[in-house]
């Protein structure tokens, strides 16, 4: 309806400097023919289209300020709300996913260490303080060792309980499972489990927590590229994280058993 209206007020402007010219010619005309006679001039008053035009004139530009306002308007409003969800997208990856990658690995290398005295592959931190007897014969430095991915475990569960709730809910029962193997790790730490491995070793480290966070992580990262590239276009919602089956927790799980990251 707006464009019909913006058509026809073009139109009838159009047609405006032919209506007058041939008021003009026909206004020569009568003074050529009166020449003889003298009367006094009188200002002529605004015929009726000239004042319909002047009248369309401005409502023309009244509507195309309004159509051009409202559609600035509209793209602002679409830039914004890019911009906020980049900048969420930038706190969600820096605040958590970043530091808590970094310190999974770091905690990672450290139990290697144990790893390369102590069973190999198949040596667990966990079952292993669970083991009577079994911290007495560390050296000193597996005491260090020992020590530092147990304080790793509890950063890593502090930052899981204040950010956990900036990733995907595919992976929030991951998190919940590794909080509670950095928990049972503190406590076998401190002494204060019964000294029965068996019981305990479902409280692993979800290993599928590794790839599933890279995966966000990587999520996060294309749709932020996405934004960056068109600011000014509205985008739909970003699509759920998808897992593949092996980084799925097991049915009925919420221990996630499948390893841990220290070891």
């Amino acid at each position: 309806m707006r464009h019909a209206t913006l058509t026809l007020l073009l139109a009838m402007a159009a047609c405006a400097p032919v209506i007058n010219g041939n008021e003009a010619g026909a206004a020569s005309s009568i003074n050529l023919g009166n020449a003889g006679a003298s009367a006094p001039s009188t200002p002529a008053a605004p015929t009726w289209p000239t004042a319909l035009v002047t009248a369309a004139a401005g409502l023309l530009g009244a509507l195309a300020g309004g159509y051009f306002a409202t559609r600035n308007a509209k793209a602002a409003i679409v830039q914004k709300t890019n911009e906020l969800e980049i900048a969420s997208i930038d706190c969600r990856l820096s605040n958590f996913i970043a530091p808590f990658e970094q310190l999974s690995l770091e905690n990672l290398m450290l139990a290697r260490e144990l790893k390369r005295r102590h069973g190999g592959d198949k040596f667990r931190t966990l079952p292993a303080l669970l083991k009577p007897g079994w911290r007495d014969s560390l050296s000193p430095g597996e005491r260090t060792l020992v020590d530092a991915v147990v304080d790793n475990g509890s950063k890593l569960r502090d930052m899981i309980l204040a950010d956990g709730g900036a990733v995907s809910p595919r992976i929030r029962p991951h998190m919940a499972a590794a909080s509670m193997h950095f928990r049972m790790l503190s406590l076998a730490h401190a002494g204060s489990l019964d000294p029965d491995p068996e019981r305990y070793a479902a409280y692993v480290y979800p290993r599928q927590l590794d790839g599933a966070l890279a995966l966000e992580r990587d999520r996060l990262e294309r749709r932020r590229e996405v934004l960056r590239s068109q600011p000014e276009v509205p985008h739909a919602a970003i699509a759920d994280l998808r897992l593949p089956k092996e980084l799925e927790l097991p049915q009925g799980s919420g221990s996630g058993r499948g390893g841990e990251v220290d070891g």
